[in-house]
């Protein structure tokens, strides 16, 4: 019965809760769930670059799913139980407001944004990889993200600061084994993985009308 049990735990699917966010600082690429087997039958979990192990084109370094995965729950955590809803809620308004016009100012800036970011990787591809390079890239790469959820909201969004933090008060109940798989995709948009740093943007959840906050 003990092998038994043993056995059915090490064939089991492992599920990876960041699938699909993890994007890599090295190539553009995205990390993908993949367990490893020891020969004594103990499993490891690894987020890794597929463009590492389907076209050999990248060197990123595995992610262990398991501290990857604790890190970010306990931000999540941190997020929705010793924040202030008020100040959240007025911070979402006053962009959702500015969203409302004609975002050209917004537009403008991610263009902007998106040329230097290719400038960036151009200069790595040449052979110039420098921290402060790697620091630039990761924080463009923030503030597209953020605009992208500035532009991704259309003028028929309804969003009020009531629905804010009613919202928030609700995911706040959800922190547990089964609502964090939800508020994870809901709230984490985008985590940038380089060597040993990961940059990880968030604080976004989609309401019942649509929006984004």
């Amino acid at each position: 019965m003990k092998a038994n049990k043993k056995n059915a735990t090490n064939t089991a699917k492992a599920t990876y809760l960041l699938s699909g966010l993890i994007e890599c600082g090295e190539c553009g690429g995205t990390f993908t769930g993949k367990t490893n087997t020891s020969g004594k039958g103990y499993r490891t979990r690894y987020y890794v670059c597929n463009n590492k192990y389907r076209t050999h084109t990248c060197d990123a370094r595995n992610i262990n799913a398991d501290d990857i995965e604790k890190s970010v729950i306990a931000g999540l955590k941190d997020y929705l139980l010793n924040n202030d809803f008020d100040t959240i809620a007025d911070n979402v308004m006053e962009a959702y407001e500015k969203s409302k016009g004609g975002k050209v100012a917004e537009r403008k800036e991610r263009d902007k944004l998106q040329k230097e970011m290719a400038n960036l990787i151009k200069a790595i591809t040449n052979g110039l990889d420098i921290p402060e390079i790697q620091d630039e890239i990761l924080s463009t790469r923030t503030r597209i993200a953020e605009l992208d959820e500035v532009l991704a909201w259309t003028n028929e969004t309804v969003i009020t600061r009531e629905m804010i933090i009613a919202q928030l008060k609700k995911d706040a109940e959800l922190l547990d084994d089964e609502g964090i798989p939800r508020l994870i995709k809901a709230y984490i948009t985008k985590i940038y993985a380089h060597g040993d740093r990961l940059n990880i943007t968030g604080g976004v959840n989609t309401i019942p009308c649509g929006g984004r906050i």
